[in-house]
């Protein structure tokens, strides 16, 4: 085997392990974050689900991050219709899943 050969052949092998070592962070998709606000107008009874404003329905997971206006960590049950929040979501399947709640307080009322 000749010089041209094997430096033939090395260099086809780079190229097939670049194209598959690349091929694999293609697949990997950015969530794209969709926020929403407005008024509480209900809860679910397992704290599961909140629908805001506009009937958005938006589904609460454990990892879940919920928060007031200053950062402070809440639960949950933190959470009551009429209050005012700012939801970070992410589409799966159709549904909003939240994954940051921020509860804001409405100034001037």
């Amino acid at each position: 085997m000749g010089l041209q050969s094997s430096l033939l052949i090395r260099s086809a092998i780079c190229v097939f392990i670049l194209v598959i070592s690349t091929s694999g962070f293609s697949q990997v998709k950015k969530e794209e974050i969709i926020s929403f606000s407005g008024t509480i107008k209900n809860i679910s009874k397992d704290l599961k689900s909140i629908v805001i404003t506009n009937d958005v329905n938006i589904l609460i997971v454990p990892n879940t991050k919920i928060t007031n206006e200053k950062g402070n960590v809440l639960k949950a049950g933190d959470l009551k219709v009429g209050l005012y929040v700012v939801v970070e979501t992410v589409q799966d399947a159709g549904v909003f899943v939240a994954r940051k709640i921020t509860i804001k307080l409405l100034r001037g009322t």
